[in-house]
């Protein structure tokens, strides 16, 4: 929905933030201090305490040029990492072909929602998206004595009708193969777990909590490499204070969960978070109390190998393209030190161009 990146990370220390938002400022004595004119909205203690404990990384000042205000189109771009609207798939997407073929496990890459994300569209890797652990299976009638029998009668049905030359044949079986199969490990990974923390009751939170789940559950064989998860809610045109502080607080408390859960199992070494908006909002407040549509934020990255603090120069208040702050850092940029620092992937050849990885990971 477009973070106010504004009011996430606070620039309380200069003077054009108050008098641009003389009634959407978040108050000086409210504002979480971390250090050279910048502070985190009072929402976010969960971030703070991370950031006080070295896991936690914020870059600023992040976008791109000739920046495009659709929320479909910026999500495109964001999640395609092309500007020009050229790409046909995306860049996860990208990075899972290079890993996996067709037939490559299933669940190297995992979608919490009811849809895949342009990110996760490849040309090859074929990649779940799990609504609930209940929808994600062979449906029919509840409790049925016979279901197993039921599976096996039909997984023998797409293995004896592949008559020669129908179309799609082969990415239909092993489609069918990779849907049993993830859904089956899901299943089992679910009912084996036990959480280290009480997780928050939301959506973002259960997300979080089933891909906590599925790392614990893996191996070298099938390890799940990126997982993805959506939250909402945040095109803050009007009456923002309320709305904005309560998304931020549900964001730091799931965040917060799933980190101190996956580094209680022993994978804190072995995850790193990534967030990100498809833009910001503008830096004068509306006669709404709220923010429109902008241009740039902050992207926060938590893990045991983030160089916590600060990354990247902060956007000038001042020096306004339009009213909209003006990107010191390029999202590719991001994604380049994730895809190579992170991934060990060639990210030069996943983004189509060379951009300089943002230092935000240790060596």
């Amino acid at each position: 929905g477009g973070v106010d990146g504004l009011n996430a990370l606070v620039p309380h220390g200069s003077p054009a933030y108050r008098d641009n938002r003389p009634r959407l400022a978040i108050p000086e004595d409210k504002v979480l201090d971390i250090g050279g004119g910048f502070g985190l909205h009072p929402a976010l203690a969960d971030f703070k305490r991370l950031l006080d404990a070295g896991h936690l990384a914020v870059v600023q000042g992040v976008g791109y040029p000739n920046p495009n205000f659709s929320h479909f189109k910026a999500m495109d771009i964001w999640q395609s990492a092309d500007p020009d609207g050229k790409a046909a798939d995306g860049w996860l997407g990208r990075y899972f072909d290079g890993l996996v073929d067709a037939f490559g496990h299933p669940l190297a890459g995992l979608s919490v929602g009811r849809s895949l994300p342009r990110s996760f569209q490849a040309q090859e890797a074929t990649l779940p998206a799990v609504g609930s652990l209940e929808s994600f299976a062979l449906q029919g009638p509840r409790n049925a004595v016979d279901a197993a029998s039921r599976q096996t009668s039909l997984l023998r049905l797409y293995d004896v009708y592949q008559p020669a030359g129908t179309p799609f044949a082969a990415l239909l079986d092993a489609t069918l193969d990779g849907a049993v199969q993830s859904s089956a490990e899901l299943m089992a990974a679910h009912a084996s777990y036990r959480p280290a923390v009480e997780y928050p009751d939301s959506s973002l939170a259960t997300g979080l909590r089933l891909l906590a789940e599925l790392i614990d559950s893996g191996d070298e064989a099938s390890p799940l490499r990126v997982g993805h998860v959506t939250l909402g809610g945040f095109d803050t045109h009007a009456q923002q204070p309320a709305v904005l502080e309560a998304l931020l607080a549900q964001l730091g408390a799931a965040l917060s969960a799933f980190w101190q859960d996956v580094a209680a199992h022993g994978h804190g070494d072995d995850v790193l978070v990534m967030t990100w908006s498809e833009f910001g909002r503008r830096v004068r407040e509306n006669a709404n109390l709220g923010t429109d549509h902008g241009s740039v934020g902050p992207m926060f990255l938590i893990g045991n190998a983030v160089k916590p603090g600060l990354h990247g120069e902060p956007p000038s208040l001042t020096s306004l393209d339009d009213g909209n702050l003006r990107y010191t850092v390029d999202f590719r940029s991001v994604y380049a030190a994730v895809l190579e620092g992170w991934l060990e992937a060639p990210a030069d050849a996943i983004l189509g161009a060379h951009f300089e990885p943002v230092g935000v990971l240790k060596t």
